[in-house]
């Protein structure tokens, strides 16, 4: 009775594909190698600029850090003239509809949408 209930271990396998090889595990560097050298540090005081803009250095981590100390990211023109373009139109959008609460929103889109041919025949939305 015990081959009625016998099956093979181990996960399925698909056709067509790849062959999955086992990761290699990584080995920890010891702990001499993680200290920096006087090679490296000689390196950083010889180039200036790297310490000058924090975009620069190897570690995202150092550079948003630097980033949030000294007062927040700087916009260029460009940036600037967008965001108010960006902010007005938002004011004007506001200004011509009003502030609508959701269940106005629903009645205008059922309104509109029952005014279009059976071209364009949709379910309304919502309750009604």
């Amino acid at each position: 009775m015990a081959s009625d209930y016998t099956t093979t271990g181990g996960g399925l396998k698909l056709k067509g594909a790849g062959v999955d090889k086992k990761k290699k595990k990584k080995r920890t560097k010891p702990a001499d190698a993680s200290e920096p050298t006087t090679t490296d540090i000689v390196k950083r005081t010889l180039n200036p600029e790297d310490t000058k803009s924090p975009g620069r250095s190897l570690s995202p981590d150092v550079a948003e850090q630097a980033i949030r100390e000294s007062g927040g990211r700087k916009k260029t023109e460009a940036e600037k003239r967008h965001e108010e373009y960006r902010r007005k139109r938002l004011e004007e959008k506001l200004k011509r509809e009003g502030v609508k609460t959701h269940k106005e929103k629903v009645e205008e889109l059922n309104k509109y949408l029952s005014g279009l041919s059976e071209h364009h025949d949709m379910p309304k939305i919502g309750p009604g």
